[in-house]
Formats: C-alpha cells, structure tokens, sequence
C-alpha cells in the first residue's frame, strides 16, 4: 500500500504543473507527500551540462535554494495531505549521486518528464540513480502531469528477477480488480510461444491477487522493445507501463541503449519502473 510519496524536482518554474498534480494525488489516495526540490550551480549552455555549469558558492547556492522551497511550500498551503517540502543542494555530479540513495524514504518515487525541468542532464542522471540505488519503485511521467487511479496497467515481461520485482510494485500501485496485460516481446514470430509459456507463472500470481490478468507475446516488427511496449500500451488504452529496470548493466544500456534509458528519456506512458 501507498502512503508515503517522495516527488523529486529541480528548482525551475516548470516544475510547478507536476507539483499541483503531486498534492492532488497525495490528497486522494490520503498519502504523505515529500516534494524535493534540487539546486545546482547555474548552467550556462543547458544542452551542454553539465559541462558549463557555472560554480556558485554553497552558502550562495543554499540562500537561493531556500528562496524557492518557501515559494513551494506557500504553492501547496492549502493542500488537505501531510506534504513537506525540503531542498538539496550541491553541484550536478553530486545531485545526481546522491538523489533517491539519500535524504527522504518513499514507498514511491515520482519524476516528471524533461519539459518540466530546466536541465535535462541532471533529470536523466536522477532518474538512473534513484532506480539503481534507492530500492524504491520510480515512476516517470509522460507529457501528462497527472496520475489517474490505474484500472488498466501493462507489464512488460521477460522472466527475470527485475521483472518479478516489478510485478510486486505494481500490485501496491494499481487499484483492485484492475486489468493486468502481460506482454513480452519476440525478435520474430518463432520466439512467441516461449515467451507465452514463460508468462504462466505471472498471470497465476496476478489472478491470486484479483487481478484480470491476460497475457501477450507480440512481434517486435522492427521495432526496440521499448517502441514495442509503448505502442500496446497506448493502442490497448493503458494508463501505466510497468518494467523491471536496468536487466542489463548500465554502462551496456550507456553505450548500446535499452529499455530503460529509452522510458527515461522518451516516456509516452506513465512508467513505473523498478529494480
């Protein structure tokens, strides 16, 4: 069960949509809601960070930084949940090393997507080291700012201890009785019925706990995983994807790309990635 939500943001302006869609969440599932709000040195060439960003002293960093958590907390005032607002401040390797492995504990983490903040860069690098170090479900935002009870959810299968963990974190996300598509994805059409059979085993465990669960094995066609996944999600009306992250060591997903780097940088879904 949900009750502890930790949204993680820079300290742009742009972040405030997905602030008001964060205390409207934590107010209807009556949820404490922690909004962290990072600051780094100013960057000069933002598609270069963190290249050019400029060196600010700490203290100077933190009088700014506090400058714009007390705008926050007067933004969510009137909010009915439990939310705290509380700042990090640092240069950008820094924040993105620390991010999700210290500071608050969630039951889930919330990110939005590039749009809404200023440094694409250090959103990247926060999304990848919460997932890898915080032991904490991540989701990452689409285009949407907002996160409807999930009635309908996608879980992208391949049999393997990410996987599995992500099954887990769905069940805690997701409304009961909800519909639960499986789907695994094939090189060709011969890989399918294998990936059918090894899905035997989640569809059970779904079922158990009320769930319509139903399971898919679909042709890649051309396609990346990734591409593959977010188009039945979106051609089957699914409000979330789901997705062991990271199956395979980030320096490979660096160099080659993958799954997850690909729902990081180009979310067209809700994604809850877990690790």
């Amino acid at each position: 069960m949900i009750k502890d939500i930790l949204l993680v943001t820079d300290d742009s302006v742009r972040a405030d949509p997905i602030i008001y869609a964060a205390c409207a969440l934590a107010q209807r599932l009556a949820t404490t809601l922690t909004i962290e709000i990072l600051s780094a040195g100013p960057v000069l060439i933002p598609t270069l960070a963190p290249m050019t960003e400029i060196y600010i002293p700490l203290p100077e960093l933190a009088r700014d930084q506090a400058v714009r958590v007390e705008a926050v907390k007067a933004m969510v005032a009137a909010a009915s949940a439990d939310i705290r607002v509380v700042g990090l401040h640092d240069d950008l390797f820094v924040l993105a090393d620390r991010t999700g492995k210290a500071g608050p504990i969630a039951d889930l983490i919330l990110i939005g997507d590039a749009d809404l903040w200023q440094i694409g860069w250090l959103r990247s690098k926060v999304a990848e080291t919460v997932v890898m170090g915080s032991g904490t479900p991540l989701i990452v935002l689409s285009g949407e700012t907002s996160l409807a009870p999930v009635k309908h959810a996608v879980i992208g299968w391949k049999d393997t201890r990410e996987a599995r963990r992500a099954v887990h974190d769905l069940v805690a996300v997701i409304t009961p009785h909800a519909k639960v598509e499986v789907v695994g994805v094939g090189r060709d059409e011969a890989a399918l019925p294998a990936i059918l059979a090894s899905m035997n085993e989640v569809v059970r465990h779904l079922v158990a706990h009320g769930f319509d669960a139903t399971p898919h094995a679909v042709p890649a066609n051309g396609q990346s995983d990734a591409d593959a996944l977010q188009g039945f999600a979106l051609r089957q009306g699914a409000e979330l994807l789901a997705i062991g992250a990271f199956g395979h060591s980030r320096l490979r997903e660096t160099v080659f790309g993958g799954v997850t780097r690909t729902l990081i940088e180009h979310p067209r879904v809700p994604v809850l990635l877990s690790r």
